[in-house]
């Protein structure tokens, strides 16, 4: 069941955006060439299908809060760079009785290095998981917890498409969308039987300053969710020194999308023929 208040908040008008960006070999599409800045030009991007979004009922309230979603750094980068589009959420240590919930209808990508490691992402982006690593001072042999004061946040995301996955045979027809081995994703699959596996289908926006805020001690844990409040002082600046009433529809006027609507919609369509 749909929520009014999921609704009311205008989920369904996605805006289209269109930007430049590199080719995107990996999906097999062809992105070279420029693509229009006119928004007239644009292919509309696909509407949500609401049949398939439940949003739990936490998220009706807390309109103070900024919601972020803790997500592998690497994973971050990859959905920032175009070489994925999806997540696979099962929900966290600390959600284990309920499984994973949608609480948000557009939210922060809050990266973490915590449990993320080698064997669980393809080859080929190893090096960059490295420099990561290197970046943020960790050893890259270990699997470190987080530890840094301060987060950097450097994109948010929009759902387009939201629903269970059935069977393993749908992952494997999946893998190029995203940068997980087949094992890890086996693994996730098979933990918590109980509990389906979502897949979250995503329109990702690239900000063009990066959000550094100050991490709280209820951000810890193996947890999907947390929450930011939009009266942190830290956010009153880079919001201009005020809180707009629709803060992602101002991020959207200071960030970039990270795949054109063209191609987002091309992607969007293999995803929903497959699931």
């Amino acid at each position: 069941m749909i929520s009014n208040s999921f609704l009311d908040n205008g989920f369904n008008d996605i805006i289209g955006f269109n930007s430049r960006i590199g080719p995107l070999k990996s999906f097999g599409l062809d992105s070279e060439g420029p693509y229009s800045t006119n928004s007239s030009d644009a292919t509309p991007v696909a509407p949500v299908n609401n049949s398939q979004i439940s949003l739990n009922d936490e998220s009706k309230s807390h309109t103070n809060f900024l919601g972020a979603l803790k997500e592998w750094a690497i994973v971050c980068r990859a959905l920032e760079s175009g070489n994925q589009i999806l997540l696979f959420r099962k929900g966290g240590i600390m959600e284990f009785r309920n499984g994973f919930e949608l609480k948000f209808k557009n939210f922060f990508l809050f990266p973490t290095f915590e449990h993320q490691a080698k064997e669980s992402i393809r080859m080929e982006y190893h090096d960059a998981l490295d420099e990561l690593n290197r970046n943020n001072g960790l050893d890259d042999t270990k699997t470190l917890p987080d530890s840094n004061n301060k987060s950097e946040i450097t994109s948010f995301v929009e759902i387009t498409h939201f629903s269970e996955v059935s069977d393993v045979t749908t992952l494997k027809k999946l893998e190029n969308f995203h940068i997980w081995t087949d094992d890890y994703l086996k693994t996730r699959f098979d933990y918590n039987p109980k509990k389906p596996l979502y897949l979250l289908l995503l329109r990702v926006y690239k900000l063009n300053n990066p959000l550094r805020i100050t991490n709280k001690p209820g951000w810890v844990g193996c947890k999907s969710w947390i929450q930011i409040d939009s009266n942190d002082q830290e956010l009153i600046p880079y919001f201009e020194n005020h809180i707009p009433e629709m803060p992602f529809e101002y991020l959207k006027s200071i960030s970039k999308p990270c795949i054109d609507d063209n191609n987002f919609n091309k992607l969007s369509e293999k995803v929903r023929s497959i699931i």
